[in-house]
């Protein structure tokens, strides 16, 4: 059966061949390559073709987001697997083997994902294995617990079904996908890590909000399934993570008022967020970074107690 690869690149001339490469590894004689340059200014192109000859190029006049770059390639894929890799992250020898056996053996699942290992740009790793919760559905109103961008395999007829990637969203895109999939197919991600991602700079802020708003319209009546309750509390995280967004660009006035939005949507989910509104405060007087830094340690901590 052929495996369809689709990387979504946006100057991206410094580590594409890194993604290329661990394609390379799988050894597998049954894959296309094809890629979706979003516009790039710098390069990527001739990095690719010089790397890998045979991979299918879509050239994108100018950048639309991930999401239109993935779908470009999507309409020229041909596979009955569709397998996804970001052009900065790589896959481990043996990923694909192991999944696509899995969905062959296994034909009620429409996706199937992996296991990772986070790549901190400060040279330390994170090991995240992967966890199969009771209710996959569940699950990813609230978190994208794990990386659907660089360690799916989706049936093609799966794909085909809940349709591509929503080109409205610059972010979020790819937790919106693997959200429309669960809604309609069991998913599975194997316990083992298959995949590299490496880490990068925060989300654009102003596309985070922008991409925010319309999903959460977009899933306001999906969440309410569990209650309103529940709904509440999504809602609630979601407006947390787009603060954090805003905090890591030294934006503290509008990620407090996200902040805002989130403690007073559900008050009782995360009250400990509160402290970030004098710590924001005390930047914004003094130009100081103590939020920053704040989330940068809770970050490492969490990666160093995942890792033990």
């Amino acid at each position: 059966m052929l495996i369809s690869v689709i990387i979504p690149a946006f100057n991206r001339a410094h580590c594409v061949a890194r993604a290329l490469k661990s394609v390379k590894a799988q050894e597998l004689s049954n894959i296309e390559v094809i890629l979706g340059d979003d516009g790039s200014t710098d390069g990527t192109v001739e990095a690719v073709t010089s790397c890998m000859p045979e991979a299918i190029v879509v050239r994108m006049k100018k950048n639309q987001g991930a999401s239109a770059a993935r779908n470009a390639a999507l309409k020229l894929a041909s596979g009955d697997f569709i397998a996804f890799l970001d052009s900065d992250d790589e896959w481990l020898p043996g990923k694909l083997r192991q999944q696509v056996r899995f969905l062959e053996e296994n034909p009620e699942f429409g996706l199937c994902g992996s296991g990772h290992i986070l790549a901190c740009k400060d040279g330390s790793q994170g090991e995240f294995l992967g966890k199969n919760p009771s209710d996959w559905r569940k699950e990813l109103h609230i978190a994208e617990s794990f990386h659907g961008a660089s360690t799916s395999v989706v049936r093609r007829d799966a794909l085909e079904s809940v349709g591509f990637f929503d080109e409205n969203l610059r972010v979020l895109e790819d937790w919106d996908w693997l959200l429309r999939i669960s809604q309609k197919y069991p998913i599975h991600v194997l316990h083992d890590q298959w995949a590299v991602i490496h880490e990068n700079n925060p989300s654009d802020a102003d596309q985070t909000l922008r991409s925010l708003c319309y999903f959460l319209n977009k899933h306001r009546e999906e969440f309410l399934v569990y209650g309103s309750a529940h709904a509440d509390n999504v809602i609630s995280q979601h407006y947390e993570n787009a603060a954090r967004t805003f905090f890591r660009h030294k934006r503290p006035r509008e990620g407090c008022s996200l902040l805002w939005k989130s403690w007073h949507t559900a008050p009782l989910r995360n009250p400990q967020s509160l402290a970030a509104f004098p710590l924001a405060a005390i930047d914004s007087l003094f130009g100081t970074e103590a939020l920053p830094s704040l989330l940068a340690r809770r970050s490492r901590r969490r990666l160093r107690a995942t890792d033990r």
